[in-house]
């Protein structure tokens, strides 16, 4: 039974504008052939995937052994501890994967009506069924792997907020540029190093959608942040800075820290040391979340111009720009 407090957490209030587009005269090119695109590359998840497949059987899931090298807590371990690292590390991961996806379910539907071009609305509309799909795909996978994870508070807190804008544009930037962003580069890199067939196809399948996802967002607000009253444009400036900050894993008050879960699950005793210990040492991770932001992330921010003068400083202090 789902208790008060259970069901309050997953309740968001907000109230959106919905707008209607009685033109229909093509405005957004880009948004057109994008529209296009989806259309043509619709899989069906049931069918595309190989279920029968055991999962984390054939190869490693994530790569724990490389993210954790030169972590005093991680040495010395026999290849039965490090496979249980491995499938709780990479369900946790995925976990937070899968709640990401029906955050942006929930992003999509609102971005059909809150959008006022018909064009982002009929593209919109694809991607409500592309996460929908990815949802459905990644619950799959992490049941089969281990168990789903809660979601990670910081990420909640984020896509609540996220939810709750009464801006398509801070929607827009929150989910499609950031956290579709991180996602999409993770996604990458997932890929090109699991050993376990069926999250390499999984991955495979949603980047082909995912691309599409931050162009969307890209596309939409180029054309937007020009046209916002100053007051507006800082509004998402001070949204990407808080995110970016608190995504950024540098130190035991940063990044996702549910992760602490599984280690306490692997019997570590002080989960925190553990955290700490790994965001200190771990190279691999330092130079994953590095790339994710530097090369991913405050690159897109610089081009659409939400990086001015007045938020950059924080950016220099937090080491994402130079």
């Amino acid at each position: 039974m789902t208790t008060a407090s259970t069901a309050a957490a997953r309740r968001i209030s907000y109230q959106l504008e919905t707008l209607w587009d009685y033109d229909y005269v093509p405005t957004h090119h880009e948004l057109e052939s994008l529209y296009e695109t989806a259309k043509k590359n619709q899989w069906n998840g049931s069918t595309a995937l190989d279920w029968s497949r055991s999962v984390g059987k054939e190869g490693p899931v994530l790569n724990v052994q490389m993210a954790f090298a030169g972590c005093p807590s991680f040495e010395g371990k026999s290849d039965a501890e490090w496979k249980d690292i491995e499938t709780l590390v990479s369900s946790w991961r995925l976990s937070q994967f899968l709640h990401g996806e029906q955050g942006a379910l929930m992003v999509a539907a609102q971005l059909v009506n809150s959008v006022p071009d018909l064009d982002a609305k009929l593209y919109a509309s694809t991607q409500v069924v592309d996460e929908g799909r990815h949802v459905e795909v990644f619950e799959k996978y992490v049941k089969k792997l281990h168990k789903i994870y809660p979601v990670d508070p910081l990420l909640k807190a984020l896509i609540d907020e996220i939810l709750s804008t009464d801006m398509w544009q801070l929607k827009l930037l929150g989910m499609q540029l950031l956290i579709e962003g991180l996602a999409i580069a993770a996604f990458n890199v997932m890929a090109k190093q699991t050993g376990d067939r069926t999250l390499g196809d999984l991955l495979d399948y949603v980047l082909q959608d995912e691309g599409r996802h931050v162009n969307f967002g890209y596309f939409a607000l180029r054309r937007s942040i020009p046209e916002l009253p100053e007051a507006r444009r800082q509004d998402l400036e001070d949204f990407a800075l808080r995110a970016c900050d608190a995504m950024y894993g540098r130190d035991e008050r940063t990044g996702f820290m549910s992760i602490k879960h599984a280690y306490a699950e692997l019997g570590y005793k002080d989960p925190d040391a553990v955290y700490a210990e790994v965001l200190a040492t771990s190279m691999t991770m330092k130079m994953f979340n590095r790339f994710l932001f530097t090369e991913v992330l405050i690159p897109r921010l610089q081009r659409l111009g939400l990086i001015s003068d007045r938020v950059a400083p924080r950016y220099r202090e937090i080491g994402l720009i130079e």
